[in-house]
């Protein structure tokens, strides 16, 4: 299988896509060069538009050590997985589309 990730806004969504396969952990981190504000939302569509993750973390995950741990998802089946992050009280955002292929 292979997986790609195309990201945009003010907030980019990253995800190590080898090895990223239908019943594998997906790991998301984010960077921002600009000052961005916590709290922020998190939410993932699946590929049939069921929203699989909805929550609110305190700070940005971003892989660095002392980070946040990543967050993270299951991959059940093949297609686009739709990622968006939003400060709670703010205006950045950002969004991201995950493509698994068989």
């Amino acid at each position: 299988m292979a997986a790609t990730i195309e990201s945009s806004g003010d907030i980019e969504v990253v995800c190590q896509t080898d090895g990223l396969a239908v019943g594998i952990t997906a790991r998301l981190v984010f960077r921002s060069w600009d000052a961005v504000n916590p709290p922020f939302t998190v939410k993932v569509r699946g590929p049939s538009g069921k929203m699989i993750l909805d929550r609110v973390i305190r700070d940005l995950p971003t892989g660095r050590p002392q980070s946040s741990p990543p967050v993270t998802f299951s991959i059940s089946a093949a297609g686009e997985y739709m990622i968006t992050i939003a400060e709670l009280y703010g205006k950045a955002e950002g969004a991201a589309t995950l493509r698994v292929t068989e």
